[in-house]
């Protein structure tokens, strides 16, 4: 993957254009200006001289440390089968306050209820027990 970076302007407002060659494509992206600093620091942090696929654990570290390994889990299955957090409850029993807590790491997630949202989202529940 590599990433060139050029100045333009678009629609008045000061953006930037990062372009991300991946193995077989190649993405644009339009970025305000206000954010290159926060984008330089992201991609000197995660820079390797090697193509190495890099964990999504390691990058996603500050967010395991606050929201555990098991929200994200969580969140990231609900997302990829397009289901709320309601819709969720409606086809667990377990409550949307449950299941946000659980997501923002402020509950854990029992063998029981981790078996219950696996089975509703199509993974293993020993993802979400930490």
């Amino acid at each position: 993957m590599s990433a060139h970076m050029k100045e333009r302007r678009i629609n008045t407002q000061k953006r930037f254009c990062v372009v991300v060659n991946f193995r077989n494509s190649k993405k644009s992206y339009n970025i305000s200006l206000s954010h290159q600093k926060e984008l330089e620091r992201l991609l000197e942090k995660y820079s390797e001289d090697d193509d190495s696929p890099v964990a999504w654990e390691i990058l996603a570290k500050e967010r395991i440390e606050k929201y555990k390994k098991s929200g994200l889990v969580l969140r990231g299955m609900r997302y990829r089968e397009g289901m709320s957090q309601k819709q969720l409850e409606e086809a667990t029993g377990i409550t949307q306050n449950e299941i946000s807590n659980i997501e923002n790491g402020k509950r854990t997630v029992g063998k029981k209820n981790a078996e219950k949202l696996a089975k509703a989202l199509n993974f293993d529940y020993r993802m979400l027990l930490e």
